[in-house]
Parts: C-alpha cells; structure tokens; sequence
C-alpha cells in the first residue's frame, strides 16, 4: 500500500534527530505546508497511515528526541498526540446547587 505522508514523516524525524530537536505532529504539518483541518480530514479516510504517523511522532518522543524533556513536558505532548475527538469545545460547565450544599 503507498502512503502519501508516512514517508515524509519518518524524514522529517530523521531530521530532528539529527538536530536534537523534538518532531512532532504540528512541526511535520507546518514543514509540509498542510493545514491541520485537512491533515484531520485525510486521516479520518486514512486510518491505517494516521495509526503509523502517530506511531513516529510517538517513537521519537519516547526515544529519541526526549532526552531534554522534563517528564511533564512529554506527558503532556503524548496526551496531545493521541487525544482524538475530545477537543475543548469552549462551552461552559455549569453547576447548580440546592440552597443545602451552597450553604455547606
């Protein structure tokens, strides 16, 4: 099977390695001139690519571009990466309170 992105990616990592930089998913998208919207849309219709770019940018973080992380930086940057579907949707959470546990 050909992948149009997997291939540039595995590149620009190899990249980053070398100049001990982190790759990552925002880095590959602004190298490659793809807005992220679409790169979204493309990886809907090409999951099995998507799973294997995820699997490089994953890769590097945990092995090769991560010696200079702190440990909360490439937590978070590994949330990130695989957080699918649950974006902050900016809507507000509200509570409501009886008058007993306001007053508690």
């Amino acid at each position: 099977m050909k992948y149009k992105y997997l291939g540039k990616a595995e590149l620009y990592a190899k990249e980053c390695r070398e100049k001990n930089m982190l790759a990552n998913k925002a880095g590959f998208l602004r190298r490659q001139k793809i807005p992220p919207t679409v790169f979204e849309e493309y990886c809907k219709e090409n999951r099995d690519e998507a799973e294997l770019i995820d699997a490089v940018f994953e890769d590097e973080a945990l092995n090769a571009g991560a010696k200079n992380l702190s440990a909360t930086v490439l937590s978070m940057y590994l949330k990130n990466l695989f957080d699918r579907g649950e974006k902050d949707t900016g809507a507000i959470s509200v509570i409501s309170l009886t008058e007993e546990e306001d007053a508690i």
